[in-house]
Order: C-alpha cells, then sequence, then structure tokens
C-alpha cells in the first residue's frame, strides 16, 4: 500500500510504498521551482533515511519541462544525497510529449554520470514489473 508523502494538486503527487523500498513520483506539470524542489527533497529524504532503494517517475502525462534552474538543482542538491542514501535505480515513465522528453533527458544523462542505474518504461505497471525482474528486493515485496 502506498502513502502519499507530499501531492501539489495538478503538478505533483509523491507516493511511497515501504515494503517495496519504491517512491513513485507522478508529475502532471513542470514549472514551478519551489513544488519541483520540494518533491526531490521529500524522495532524497525517504532515500537518506534508507527507506527508499527504486524511484519511478511517470511523466507520461506531464507539460511542461524542467528548468535550467531545477536541473541544477537534481544535479548539485538531489544526486549527491541519492548517492549517500544508496539509491539503486530510477526508471522514468516516457512522456506522451516531445517537448516534455526533449526538456527530461538531462536528468537520465546525470544519473548515470551518478551510477545510478537509469531505466525507461513505457508504463508504471512496466516499470514495476522492470524493477522486479532487476533487483529481487522489489519482487520480494
Amino acid at each position: 500500500m502506498a502513502t502519499i508523502m507530499l501531492e501539489v494538486a495538478a503538478q505533483v503527487a509523491v507516493l511511497f510504498e515501504e515494503s517495496a523500498a519504491l517512491i513513485v513520483v507522478r508529475w502532471f506539470r513542470f514549472g514551478d521551482h519551489d513544488t519541483f524542489t520540494r518533491s526531490l527533497d521529500v524522495q532524497a529524504g525517504l532515500v537518506e533515511a534508507g527507506r527508499a532503494r527504486f524511484i519511478v517517475v511517470d511523466i507520461a502525462e506531464a507539460t511542461g519541462t524542467p528548468s535550467a534552474m531545477d536541473h541544477d538543482y537534481v544535479n548539485r542538491f538531489v544526486y549527491p544525497r541519492y548517492r549517500r542514501g544508496g539509491l539503486k535505480a530510477i526508471v522514468t515513465v516516457i512522456p506522451h510529449s516531445a517537448r516534455t522528453r526533449m526538456g527530461t533527458k538531462g536528468w537520465n544523462r546525470s544519473g548515470r554520470t551518478w551510477r545510478f542505474d537509469m531505466h525507461e518504461a513505457a508504463t508504471v505497471q512496466d516499470a514495476r514489473e522492470l524493477l522486479e525482474r532487476t533487483y529481487p528486493a522489489v519482487a520480494a515485496s
């Protein structure tokens, strides 16, 4: 069962499934830097506390793109926290919007630089199945 860790109407929802050490982030609209950083701080806190090892970022229906300031925040502050906390993998659910897809490619490149396993999937269900096949700890939950 998932616990809602953060919900900002029409922008983002951060759900946490403790038994699978899994965070599922559903983005609906990018564009507000404060919301972006709040969402990532919640996620990084769960990873640093040793509670989360996997993140699914569902941007399939998202509009807009993360700003340069958002990307900078991820690279300078969030990925180091993920690294310290032992994050294993991030799976991005591919957005329908070509504009959003172009705007989010940077965090995948950066994640690989930090040596996180970076994957893409067509749906959240596909992302879950990928994690279950690749990481036995997820399947055991």
